[in-house]
């Protein structure tokens, strides 16, 4: 009788214990009271569109993201809008892609986002078979990447960007908040790759942030997965901004979901608004990721350069006089 009230007692305290830690973890992350630590450079990507001559020439902007700040790995964003394409009759202007792809410096891998769609895609009296996802497929994936299939520093096609969201009436017109629809875009797409440039990596688009208009953007991968969409892609690519990381953790959350996957994880965005924000947003969210989250691979910070207001502006560098560059880009440079 003794003994069994003894292992009684030693079994409440034990199971009080593992309680205890349980809500003190929960409460740290709810407080987001997440430790800093170094971010791993050998993961570190950074978007780059090149779309702002104020920061210099395409070359330029190579070498100060290779040489300044030790990143090798950067996304770039090619995007079929009017000014490639601006109508059906024409042949695409593909030359800002060609300068970006032919200024690759030697070391460097880029990924390529390929998105959106000129403003006379949503008529669909300019639709192959009246289908506006297999026309973006055949009228400009198809020949972007037959273009630059095997060019060197090419590491991965993304195929569109946070298909959840829409920023115009032409991209609207695919449809691709509807999950299925983005998963016939990205079958396609994929096929379009796998066939004609058979050695590069094939992504996901990713949608908006994983972590927040939860559990909404996070079901949307969910569904995209249920469909098959790891079957057909290389890595899960997700965004991921802010912080939440309750989100993370929860048992039906984000890392659960994401560890079940048995694919490298990329996060092709990620950053904090204010020159002064970023090192200690990267030094807590993607240590906390990555331990959560064991087959992050890449981390793409979000973003090189911005002329965005200062308060609102992501980039490691930007065109206000009082703070050129950031807290993050002044340690990578120094570091």
């Amino acid at each position: 009788m003794i003994l069994r009230t003894l292992l009684l007692v030693l079994f409440l305290l034990t199971s009080l214990t593992a309680c205890n830690s349980s809500v003190e973890k929960a409460f740290d992350i709810a407080t987001d009271n997440i430790d800093r630590k170094p971010i791993n450079r050998d993961k570190l990507g950074v978007n780059a569109f090149f779309n702002e001559p104020g920061f210099g020439s395409i070359d330029a902007q190579y070498a100060e993201i290779k040489n300044t700040l030790g990143i090798n790995f950067i996304r770039v964003l090619f995007a079929w809008d009017n000014n490639v394409q601006p109508s059906p009759g024409d042949s695409p202007n593909f030359s800002f892609f060609d300068d970006i792809i032919e200024s690759i410096p030697p070391g460097v891998s880029v990924v390529v986002v390929l998105a959106h769609t000129p403003s006379w895609m949503s008529n669909s009296s300019n639709w192959i078979e009246g289908n506006p996802r297999k026309t973006w497929v055949e009228r400009f994936l198809r020949k972007a990447v037959s273009r630059y299939a095997g060019t060197p520093g090419v590491l991965a096609w993304e195929i569109w960007n946070e298909p959840d969201l829409t920023t115009s009436d032409s991209d609207a017109a695919l449809e691709l908040a509807e999950p299925a629809n983005y998963f016939e875009l990205l079958s396609l797409g994929a096929h379009v790759v796998r066939t004609t440039d058979p050695t590069r990596i094939v992504l996901n688009a990713a949608t908006s942030s994983i972590n927040q208009d939860y559990p909404d953007i996070l079901n949307y991968n969910k569904t995209l997965a249920a469909l098959g969409a790891t079957s057909i892609v290389d890595a899960w690519n997700i965004h991921y901004y802010g912080k939440q990381f309750e989100r993370v953790v929860d048992g039906n959350g984000i890392a659960p979901f994401l560890n079940s996957l048995a694919k490298p994880i990329w996060v092709t965005e990620s950053g904090a608004q204010g020159p002064n924000n970023q090192l200690a947003y990267v030094e807590t969210a993607w240590p906390f990721l990555e331990e959560e989250i064991p087959g992050i691979d890449l981390f793409f910070y979000y973003n090189y350069a911005s002329t965005d207001p200062l308060e609102l502006n992501y980039g490691l560098r930007n065109n206000d006089s009082s703070s050129l560059v950031s807290d993050l880009y002044v340690h990578l440079r120094d570091g």
